[in-house]
């Protein structure tokens, strides 16, 4: 699953603006599903069709956070707005891709040197309306003769590693390409099942859990999981009731977010899958929120599981993750399918 990993996350992918990651997946699983279509949204959904009436849907959003072209002064120099949740202190001197309507464009949001920055300065939190990306050029017009304009898509530009073991590797947007990898697994693994699966992968979650929204309405479901990503630990100088679940300790069964809270129902069938199969697990209270609060309360209501990844340093440019984590989030997802399809 590593190569894999390492092809979703370098690709850029901001909400909205997602069409690369979607044609990386489609590439991945054409072969392997029934039916592929994109709805209004630009959610992929997919469909491996089965021989019983059960029917349920393992959702990702393939969307990252990133930035948005806002204004190009005189100098050249582009001002921006964030898509998605930034601490604007993990903003400055960071390399960026902007995807203009002719080719991509190296920037970097770069910061005054120390040597001339006023000690005042320095005490204080970096704010995003005084950064500015930095292309190399010196006027406007040079910049929008790249094709540069406002409305464009900024990816931030980092490049997968491994780090001091190989299977805990570093990259952008594992939140939620690592969700991703996950699904493309288990479509490409379930050959045959007695039940119609839809895997989904949504947009612009980072931004509303907008994506999915509509993509739940628009297909009949019995049961729902959503893959994720969420803060994982041990952080330094972090109380340990801050970051609650750990990278290498399996994934995040969550009970209750800002939008969601996990039924006695599904989590029954969570621990039971996790008991029969030996899938080492974590439980979860989060701060913020995924996709699975928009897909539960569907229509009449659609019993939902929520399944995160571990990420250390989510929503940076340094996020980390636990391939093992990867792997036991596979196995707890497929074998809550088989269990909850006699339960529900």
């Amino acid at each position: 699953m590593k190569e894999l990993l390492k092809k979703l996350s370098e690709a850029p992918g901001v909400s909205g603006h997602e069409n690369t990651i979607k044609q990386i997946i489609i590439g991945e699983i054409k072969n392997v599903v029934d039916d592929i279509k994109e709805d209004s949204m630009g959610n992929l959904i997919t469909t491996k069709k089965g021989l019983g009436k059960f029917k349920v849907m393992i959702a990702a959003h393939m969307d990252e956070i990133g930035f948005m072209v806002k204004y190009i002064d005189d100098k050249g120099f582009i001002s921006f707005e964030t898509i998605g949740g930034f601490d604007p202190r993990s903003l400055g001197s960071q390399r960026v891709k902007i995807h203009s309507s002719k080719k991509d464009i190296t920037g970097v949001i770069g910061l005054k040197p120390p040597h001339i920055t006023p000690q005042e300065e320095k005490d204080k939190a970096l704010k995003l309306e005084d950064l500015r990306i930095d292309v190399g050029l010196g006027t406007k017009e040079e910049v929008e003769l790249l094709g540069i304009k406002p409305g464009d898509p900024i990816t931030r530009d980092i490049s997968f590693s491994e780090l001091g073991k190989e299977n805990i590797v570093s990259c952008k947007s594992f939140d939620n390409r690592a969700g991703c990898a996950v699904l493309i697994e288990i479509l490409k693994k379930i050959k045959k099942q007695d039940y119609t699966l839809y895997g989904v992968f949504t947009t612009q979650e980072e931004v509303g859990l907008r994506g999915a929204k509509t993509a739940a309405y628009g297909i009949d479901i019995d049961f729902a999981i959503i893959i994720d990503s969420t803060a994982g630990g041990p952080l330094p100088k972090t109380e340990a009731d801050k970051v609650t679940i750990s990278l290498g300790k399996g994934p995040s069964i969550d009970l209750m977010d800002r939008g969601f809270i996990l039924s006695e129902k599904v989590k029954e069938i969570l621990l039971k899958a996790a008991k029969e199969s030996e899938i080492p697990y974590q439980t979860h209270i989060s701060s913020g929120s995924t996709d699975g609060a928009a897909v539960h309360i569907t229509k009449e209501g659609i019993p939902t599981a929520v399944i995160s990844i571990p990420s250390k340093y989510i929503h940076s440019t340094v996020e980390i993750v636990d391939l093992n984590d990867l792997d036991s989030t596979l196995k707890l997802t497929m074998k809550s399918l088989e269990i909850a399809k006699n339960i529900l």
